[in-house]
């Protein structure tokens, strides 16, 4: 790969949010969909005294909690994944950072997000109707401390991604 056109690509694409994959506890697990990816801080305005022209911003206590979505399919696992499965309880706190790692349309690592403190809030299945013939969905909710965005340099990539011992896609 040439540094230069890596550096220089002006005809940058959009990223598509369709290549990714999630990291529990260092291991690959297939989602279909992620939600709520998203860090925010509250603030409350400050009028200074004699100053009419602006307001100042404060950054506040945090009061809400933030929560992670992940959603998959059910189906037949192997016997590890089903014993991950049953790890994967209400109330338990994971011992490691979840890592959701985005790739380009070619596979090559973008972007990836590193998400601080998890705990499993909560477990649910869709719903069960013998009248619809849809897939059964595992929906697990995770209350997150802080969750920080890290891109990722095309460049850099291919050594990230040695030294996660992953291969993307």
């Amino acid at each position: 790969m040439d540094i230069g056109k890596t550096l220089l690509n002006l005809r940058a694409e959009p990223v598509p949010g369709y290549k990714f994959q999630v990291f529990i506890n260092n291991i690959r697990m297939g989602f279909s969909r992620v939600t709520n990816l998203e860090e925010s801080i509250e603030t409350e305005p400050l009028q200074e005294g004699g100053v009419n022209d602006r307001t100042y911003s404060l950054r506040a206590p945090v009061t809400a909690e933030r929560t992670l979505i992940l959603e998959r399919g059910v189906a037949s696992r192997g016997l590890l994944m089903t014993a991950l499965t049953l790890r994967f309880t209400v109330g338990q706190r994971l011992p490691m950072d979840v890592f959701i790692l985005i790739c380009d349309r070619n596979g090559v690592l973008n972007r990836m997000y590193q998400v601080h403190g998890a705990t499993v809030k909560k477990c649910a299945v869709s719903d069960l109707d013998a009248s619809r013939s849809e897939a059964l969905i595992e929906r697990f909710e995770l209350s997150y401390e802080t969750m920080e965005s890290c891109p990722i340099a095309a460049g850099v990539a291919g050594g990230l991604q040695g030294a996660l011992g992953v291969d993307i896609f």
